[in-house]
């Protein structure tokens, strides 16, 4: 991203931190943004979350600080379990975080640094869109009520689906000169303005397919932000990333910049990596369906009963480890130490308790047995499915909530923690893989689901960046020599390649129908070298290259005889081939 250069000498740090789903001082769960607000000076005293909770002031150093506690805290038992489930709230917490913004931010005094974990995550970026839609609003002469109607108008505006609302849209700049702080882009004389937000730190943002809720007489909708993409009014970008988190409804939403806007993504100023745990270790939330704070007397009482409600616990290492990333952002932008001025003495703290031989780890991925967590255990497991009809089946509705399914990393580039390795900044040199508990996989569902983290992401994407393709058309000449002698002869140019892969371990023929059996003929010799039969596919239009890679770990040739229009009028063969390491 290429932004002016920043005079940040006399600007104070004012703070947005947002918590996940049910995590708060209600819950008893301390999480990573728990801690960083505590870390901060941020007073969470007051036993309930129904207060709010700022660093206390006036701060020595100029700062503002609020913290927010995950949604569906705050309010009744029934409130807690539906809105946590289906984040009813999230709007009303959008609006919230935004409004806090603006009741602090002066342009030119302030820069902003926001910190979310999951839903939390989720607002604070929709805060950010809502900033970049509609500015920040001035306070002037406004009163407290007017102010409320207007964040509440920027939220529907930044959630409409109107190009008249869109960022860029004549309104929604005219919008910004009446009512907003100047904003990065509009009537930038001689670009020197910054953006607004300075840094955006991000544990595992979910809702790339947006955030389930339910409405009446319709079901589960799962309104997205406006735009996934990263707004220019954020300068830089941290996210942690969950490799073994398999709930499907808890996708992860990764940080992007609009390629039209910024083609050059080394200048993004978005650093994301992939660690090791699930979502609930990556943000440190522990889960429990009973309160030991807030809501009522009996809830209260059943909390503290272990046999009627069990707790989820997160794996404190890779809690620990996605936390000293997060704490070395904020001292590589914090220059002056304003956030944060032990931050070294803190994260050694950290890393030394990580290799405390009964460090806490957690109870790892129990998505496969969830209703064991629930409400007496194995009793309201049974209990569930004699009430669903289910007859000791899975229900449709569990299935939905429930549905699992390993993550899929998107980018063959992407930043990954190796967990498997000794790291050298882990006292003593051991890795992750030991201090947190994890268990290679083996590939046997059943075998690994016994495992604490039964997901293979990491697997699969590994193997998939050795896999190499390209298509071969009719430009130049193709031959594969045996001993002197042309085997195969084809008319070819090489489209897309990739330098870092070696031998060929497949080769995929996409021939025109009619001269199957010369093609067949010409390879005999290679299927014996590479000692695999052909695998023929089926005859379509295109090349089936799914079927293609679930042979790509074993080796072979594919052979597909392609009827299509195209290649039966250029009657020569088009090679699709993927290449793996011996």
């Amino acid at each position: 991203m290429n932004s002016s250069i920043r005079i940040s000498a006399q600007l104070k740090p004012l703070i947005l931190l947002c918590d996940g789903t049910w995590c708060g001082r209600e819950a008893s769960t301390k999480t990573n943004i728990y801690g960083l607000a505590e870390m901060i000076g941020v007073d969470i005293t007051s036993s309930t979350d129904v207060d709010e909770h700022f660093i206390p002031q006036p701060d020595p150093k100029g700062r503002k600080a609020r913290y927010i506690h995950g949604v569906g805290l705050g309010s009744t038992f029934l409130d807690y379990v539906f809105n946590g489930i289906t984040a009813q709230d999230i709007a009303e917490q959008c609006i919230d975080a935004y409004r806090y913004i603006v009741d602090n931010y002066v342009d030119g005094e302030y820069e902003i640094w926001m910190f979310g974990l999951s839903r939390g995550a989720y607002t604070i970026r929709c805060v950010a869109g809502m900033i970049n839609n509609c500015g920040i609003v001035k306070r002037d002469n406004l009163s407290d009520t007017e102010i409320n109607l207007l964040c509440q108008e920027v939220y529907r505006i930044y959630r409409s689906p109107y190009e008249v609302d869109e960022p860029h849209s004549t309104q929604s700049q005219q919008f910004r000169q009446r009512a907003s702080w100047p904003l990065i882009g509009d009537n930038d004389a001689g670009g020197t303005r910054i953006p607004p937000i300075r840094f955006m730190g991000l544990f595992d943002t979910v809702g790339s397919l947006g955030i389930p809720t339910f409405t009446g007489g319709v079901g589960l909708e799962w309104p997205q932000f406006y735009d996934q993409n990263i707004s220019s009014v954020v300068e830089n970008v941290r996210q942690t990333v969950s490799l073994h988190d398999r709930l499907y409804i808890f996708q992860p939403c990764l940080a992007r910049r609009d390629l039209h806007k910024f083609p050059d993504p080394e200048r993004w100023n978005i650093h994301e990596k992939w660690f090791p745990g699930v979502h609930y270790d990556l943000g440190r939330q522990r889960f429990k369906f009973f309160r030991d704070k807030g809501g009522n007397a009996l809830e209260r009482v059943l909390a503290k009963l272990g046999f009627v409600s069990k707790v989820i616990e997160p794996n404190h290492v890779l809690a620990d480890l996605a936390l000293t990333w997060m704490l070395e952002a904020i001292k590589e932008y914090d220059d002056k130490g304003l956030i944060l001025s032990d931050v070294d003495e803190k994260m050694k703290d950290i890393r030394d308790g990580m290799t405390i031989e009964k460090a806490k780890i957690g109870d790892g991925d129990v998505y496969n047995r969830i209703l064991k967590y629930a409400p007496f255990g194995n009793l309201g497991m049974w209990i569930w499915r004699t009430l669903s009809g289910s007859g000791g089946q899975v229900s449709a509705i569990y299935e939905l909530l429930f549905a699992l399914r390993d993550r899929h990393i998107p980018d063959n580039g992407a930043k990954w923690y190796d967990y498997q390795n000794p790291d050298p900044q882990i006292p003593n040199g051991m890795s992750i893989r030991a201090l947190a508990g994890i268990e290679n996989t083996t590939g046997n569902k059943e075998e690994d689901e016994k495992k604490r983290y039964p997901s293979r992401t990491v697997e699969a994407w590994n193997l998939r960046k050795r896999v190499r393709l390209w298509w071969i058309h009719r430009e130049t000449n193709l031959e594969i020599v045996q001993n002197g002698q042309t085997k195969i002869q084809l008319k070819h140019s090489v489209d897309y390649t990739d330098a870092n892969l070696e031998s060929t371990a497949i080769i995929v023929i996409t021939a025109p129908y009619e001269i199957q059996g010369q093609v067949a003929s010409a390879l005999s010799w290679l299927c014996a070298a590479v000692r695999h039969s052909p695998h023929e596919l089926p005859s379509s239009s295109r090349t089936n290259v799914s079927a293609v890679k679930s042979v790509a770990s074993k080796g072979g040739i594919v052979l597909h005889w392609d009827q299509s229009h195209r290649l039966q009028k250029q009657k020569h063969a088009g090679t699709l081939c993927l290449r793996t390491p011996p």
